[in-house]
């Protein structure tokens, strides 16, 4: 368990460093952005200071297990300008996460994904030729049914339906459900 634990915090944080930089012109988190045709892209906003988002912490585990059962890709976007890379790795080590950690200090993915809180879901499926589309976003499931308003447990998995339905190449009933968490501070 030590092993792993201190290959995977290593692993973060290369994929922060990586994540903030610039290399040709591209930047270093369009990995999260790129698939082949019928990839399914789960990117959860977080922030290691969120209550709510680390509240879901469990559930994200759990759905990140279960696109790599699929060969699905799952990251955890850090949506704050002031997280660095050890205080990421810090926070999936705390909350025993296994996903690739983006930290998105530039707030390039939280612009082009239209993020507003933490924890807030994207699904991407990829088409034929591709390219992304965002088929669903917005709240991962119903464990708050409002700020300060925590359920036993959740009742309802909205993200584990988009998940599902995209990976099917159907429609999500629902594709936008207001997110309810931490405000992501845009940056000026």
């Amino acid at each position: 368990m030590k092993v792993l634990s201190v290959s995977f915090l290593l692993m973060i944080l290369c994929c922060g460093c990586a994540s903030t930089q610039k290399q040709e012109g591209q930047s270093k988190i369009s990995p999260a952005l790129q698939g082949q045709p019928g990839d399914v892209v789960v990117l959860i906003f977080a922030s290691p200071d969120c209550p709510i988002s680390n509240a879901l912490a469990p559930e994200y585990e759990r759905q990140h297990q279960d696109m790599l059962r699929n060969g699905d890709r799952f990251y955890l976007i850090h949506a704050r300008t002031d997280v660095t890379d050890a205080k990421a790795a810090k926070h999936a080590s705390d909350y025993e996460l296994t996903m690739p950690v983006i930290v998105d200090s530039r707030h390039e993915l939280v612009n082009t994904m239209n993020a507003t809180v933490t924890p807030e879901a994207v699904v991407l499926r990829f088409d034929d030729n591709g390219k992304w589309s965002k088929v669903y976003q917005g709240r991962i499931n119903d464990l708050y049914a409002s700020l300060g308003n925590r359920r036993d447990h959740a009742t309802r998995f909205w993200l584990r339906d988009a998940v599902d339905a995209a990976a099917g190449g159907d429609s999500i009933a629902v594709a936008y459900r207001e997110p309810l968490g931490c405000y992501i501070e845009k940056m000026p």
